[in-house]
């Protein structure tokens, strides 16, 4: 231990960017489970302010960090910012856990560069797998033969704002975002989509885009469809300017057929209800627990896995960016 803290029974880390999603959702997650979060970095004053009133020591700079005894950090940046965190956890052999997505378009390439030298375990924050919706709906099309075909609606009145302390339209800059509904709800939809086919997609096919008129490089409202093997699809549509903000899906299996929204699953004759809405905010912090549950029981197998699958979600997306632009 070379920071002059006590020897910690849990596991260490370092929180990079203390935004909404790290204060809120996962640092109280990875207290739980018994982890040390000993610090945060963060290049905005006032975040380093609150994460020092949580308890953590606050740096400027990933050098911050160097005399430090860590296992792994945990990256919640916005995504243009999160390349450096990587190489740095790479260079020192530390894992990662990171949020969504783990690359914009330009630095995709990098990233999988950077990773294929790597022997550290990447674990990507694929939370909404861990929503009990989606658990039960897993649960269900396994038992019924699995998914023949899918819709997903995400409807939004707005995109989502972040903390006041720093830039809280970071979200429609494509310099830090790297996109718009397609890169933030759309990268939800489609490793959803992979993890109740249970397969990668073949194909993604850009179907309708549109975009703000005050902001013509962000789309606002886009449809798409993924093919998988066996003429399966699942069609998506997402929406920054709906009239509701809703979660509605409709799962089609061998049949049966499943209807999922925010609090309910409907399937044959049978409904489940559930208490914490899809809908119901945007940090959904009770997921997180089990999110890092299973980061923390996986990161001994340097499975890369989950790093190939996020890899593999931006790859899609970078090709429906690419048909938009044709």
């Amino acid at each position: 231990m070379t920071d002059g803290k006590t020897e910690s029974v849990g596991p260490r880390c370092a929180i990079i960017g203390f935004g909404n999603i790290a204060e809120l959702g996962h640092l109280p997650a990875l207290r739980e489970l018994g982890v040390d979060v000993v610090a945060a970095v963060d290049i905005c004053e006032e975040r380093r302010k609150k994460a020092g009133a949580a308890g953590l020591q606050t740096f400027e700079s990933l050098s911050g960090l160097d005399n430090f005894d860590l296992d792994f950090i945990d990256i919640c940046t916005p995504p243009s910012y999160r390349y450096q965190p990587i190489e740095y956890a790479a260079g020192r052999g530390l894992d990662v856990v990171c949020e969504k997505p783990v690359a914009t378009s330009s630095g995709l390439a990098g990233l999988k560069d950077l990773m294929q030298d790597s022997s550290i375990f990447f674990y990507p924050i694929h939370n909404w797998k861990h929503a009990p919706q989606y658990v039960k709906a897993k649960e269900i099309v396994e038992e019924n033969g699995g998914v023949e075909n899918l819709t997903m609606n995400t409807l939004r009145t707005h995109y989502g704002t972040g903390t006041p302390d720093w830039n809280p339209n970071w979200r429609v800059d494509r310099s830090i975002s790297g996109g718009g509904i397609i890169m933030d709800h759309g990268y939800h939809n489609i490793y959803l989509a992979m993890h109740l086919f249970g397969s990668d997609f073949t194909n993604a096919v850009l179907e309708d885009v549109t975009y703000f008129k005050s902001n013509p490089e962000i789309e606002k409202r886009a449809c798409f469809r993924l093919e998988f093997p066996g003429e399966r699809r699942a069609t998506i549509t997402l929406d920054w300017g709906a009239a509701r903000r809703e979660i509605k899906n409709t799962i089609y299996e061998c049949n049966h057929k499943l209807e999922l929204s925010d609090k309910r699953i409907v399937n044959s004759d049978h409904t489940y209800e559930f208490d914490e809405s899809l809908s119901g905010d945007s940090v959904h912090g009770a997921w997180f627990k089990n999110v890092f549950a299973d980061f923390l029981r996986l990161r001994a197998s340097k499975d890369k896995h989950h790093f190939l699958e996020a890899i593999r979600v931006l790859e899609g997306i970078n090709s429906l960016y690419e048909q938009s632009r044709s």
